[in-house]
């Protein structure tokens, strides 16, 4: 996954989080279909705070972005700020009944490389477990399925060597336990494979078609 930076200008300088207090994730949708960051981030300065108080964005066709990145910021459900990342999606989940794959994917990542990185976080979970007023984020919004394959792919080691045209397929024969790795949890995406290798795949493929 690549991470892209979005320059804003901020109404005041962004201050470092301390890491060791990150104790979450949560995640928001944008309750508009259309709205992008720079949008988002207009709204927010409207509203007296630095600016967008995303720390990550997820767009529809899956680019991630840095918005305020690893850094504190006025707004959302302050002081909360300081202990939990925020990642905003593109779009409105309480309208839009399916996410796109791309954006779905890209979520898993992101959750998946801010656990990597933060190892003291405990808690991913929609914006409203934080704040109970706001349905946020939406209805619709496929969070303990993000959860659940942000969690496969922390599984497999290697999964970064995965070429994105293939990562969907690896995850859905990894979890089917058709391909499973080696006994260190590498997957070895771009090793050669042996006949007998394809013979137990084949053999788990017929187990499943004929149990």
């Amino acid at each position: 996954m690549k991470i892209l930076k979005k320059e804003f200008q901020w109404a005041s300088p962004l201050i470092p989080l301390d890491l060791t207090k990150i104790t979450g994730i949560a995640i928001h949708h944008m309750a508009h279909q259309t709205a992008g960051m720079d949008e988002i981030h207009q709204w927010h300065l409207a509203r007296g705070w630095k600016g967008i108080a995303y720390n990550y964005w997820v767009d529809y066709d899956g680019n991630v972005y840095e918005c305020r990145g690893l850094n504190a910021g006025g707004g959302l459900f302050d002081p909360l700020n300081d202990v939990v990342i925020s990642i905003g999606f593109q779009g409105d989940y309480d309208k839009t009944q399916t996410m796109p794959k791309k954006q779905f994917y890209a979520g898993c990542e992101i959750i998946r490389y801010l656990r990597g990185i933060i190892p003291t976080i405990t808690t991913v979970a929609s914006h409203k477990h934080w704040q109970t007023s706001t349905s946020c984020p939406g209805k619709y919004f496929p969070l303990e399925e993000m959860i659940q394959m942000s969690e496969l792919m922390t599984k497999i080691k290697d999964f970064d060597d995965v070429s994105d045209w293939a990562k969907e397929a690896v995850l859905n024969v990894y979890e089917a336990g058709i391909m499973i790795g080696d006994d260190e949890g590498r997957f070895n995406p771009k090793a050669p494979i042996t006949r007998q290798e394809v013979a137990v795949i084949v053999d788990r493929l017929l187990k499943r078609i004929n149990s």
